[in-house]
């Protein structure tokens, strides 16, 4: 209840400062930062190389490696972040087609890869040792931070525009990454490092991180082509409706956090024992995405009225995202089972196909109907991916259905008549 409690004011915080930039910048400028924030997305689950997700998995089933998992991850963060500050502003800035300068990207790249990074970090260590309140207040307090940030910005800048945003934001993440680095230093303990320990455990990471990266790629990667294809004005359309879909989905994102830990240690029994509290899951937060589905396509006339005027467009596009939220439950509750049950190459495999079909199908339908190829794009790739990881738990449950029935037979075997063979 605390995590919720926490995702629920977490996600008002970023509803708020989400209509207060759209709002003051307007479609275009906002839609700039829209695929700015893509590009970022895509590259994060890269600073840091799954480091992150390991340290949660290994320190999960034993708390003790938790310093040096946590010190390995940040050290793992900093070498790759500023590699992917370079690629991001002279590898894919000029991709965009003009729509985003270089020095946006940069600040922004700096903001999003080093600085939310270190506090993405910092809340998993809290979600290793199931501690969900400090969890909570993590993301509380970077959610709350951005929003005043975003509120003097506003009340600052008489013509605000994407560039000035940039340093705000970066101010903001900057102080908070320092005090909730300091913070959860104090709670874990000194911190160790391990380079070679770091080297070995790249491989692990690596499945997380593709798997990750390919996640934001399917999520985010309809934003970019938009940007090169439809312009800035239309991204800015798009982002509005979709990040509504997404703020909505507090409840799901909160129940997923708290459960990964129970998932980790679940999975020390299988898959089987995985999907077991999936089920569970499932029950309250499939009827809640169904629930979403209507209540969006009944209040979607009233984004302009929230959002403003300019934003007219996003009715339709946020009409057309309304069963979204039922794909994306599925789709993290189904993830969520095979990564903490080992099975995460599964996972990353799944999602690299799912990305390639929203690269291809966003390559062939945006340019020839812009947003709504951008929607039949999304829900074509995450059903795919919904499919593909179904089918896989279904096999392994299979599997390990058939590896049980012979041991059981052979245990029924060599048990003597009348004896009880349970313990």
């Amino acid at each position: 209840m605390q995590l919720l409690g926490g995702n629920v004011l977490t996600s008002l915080s970023q509803g708020i400062q989400f209509f207060m930039l759209a709002r003051a910048l307007g479609p275009a400028e906002f839609g700039r930062i829209a695929a700015v924030n893509g590009v970022t997305q895509l590259l994060m689950p890269f600073a840091g190389f799954g480091a992150p997700s390991v340290m949660v998995m290994r320190s999960s089933r034993d708390p003790a490696l938790l310093p040096l998992y946590f010190g390995n991850a940040l050290l793992v963060m900093l070498a790759s972040a500023a590699l992917l500050v370079l690629l991001a502003v002279f590898g894919i800035t000029p991709m965009l087609n003009g729509q985003v300068s270089f020095s946006l990207m940069a600040v922004f790249a700096v903001s999003e890869l080093f600085a939310s990074k270190v506090v993405d970090i910092c809340w998993q260590v809290f979600i290793a040792r199931d501690q969900v309140r400090q969890t909570s207040t993590l993301l509380t307090m970077q959610s709350v931070s951005r929003l005043l940030a975003a509120g003097i910005f506003i009340s600052m800048t008489k013509q605000p525009d994407a560039a000035q945003w940039s340093w705000f934001a970066l101010t903001s993440n900057v102080l908070v990454s320092a005090l909730v680095l300091r913070m959860t230093v104090r709670e874990v303990g000194s911190l160790r490092f391990d380079m070679l320990l770091a080297r070995r455990e790249l491989g692990a990471g690596a499945s997380f991180a593709i798997g990750q990266s390919a996640r934001s790629f399917y999520t985010d990667a309809d934003k970019l082509f938009l940007a090169r294809y439809a312009g800035a004005a239309v991204v800015g359309h798009y982002t509005m409706a979709f990040r509504v879909v997404m703020i909505a989905l507090t409840v799901i994102r909160a129940l997923s956090l708290a459960m990964q830990t129970k998932l980790y240690r679940a999975g020390q029994a299988g898959i089987a024992g995985t999907f077991s509290v999936t089920k569970r899951v499932m029950r309250p937060t499939v009827p809640m995405a169904l629930f979403l589905a209507a209540a969006f396509w009944l209040t979607a006339p009233l984004l302009p009225w929230i959002a403003g005027a300019r934003y007219e467009p996003s009715v339709d596009v946020l009409r057309a995202l309304c069963f979204m939220p039922l794909i994306l439950v599925l789709q993290v509750l189904l993830c969520d089972t095979l990564a903490t049950s080992g099975y995460q190459r599964v996972v990353a495999l799944s999602q690299l196909v799912s990305a390639a079909l929203i690269c291809v199908l966003s390559l062939v339908l945006i340019p020839r109907i812009g947003w709504s190829g951008a929607v039949i794009a999304s829900y074509f790739a995450q059903g795919v991916l919904c499919l593909l990881m179904f089918l896989s738990i279904r096999s392994l449950l299979r599997e390990a259905s058939a590896t049980k029935a012979p041991s059981d037979a052979l245990a029924a075997q060599l048990t003597p008549p009348g004896t009880n063979a349970e313990p």
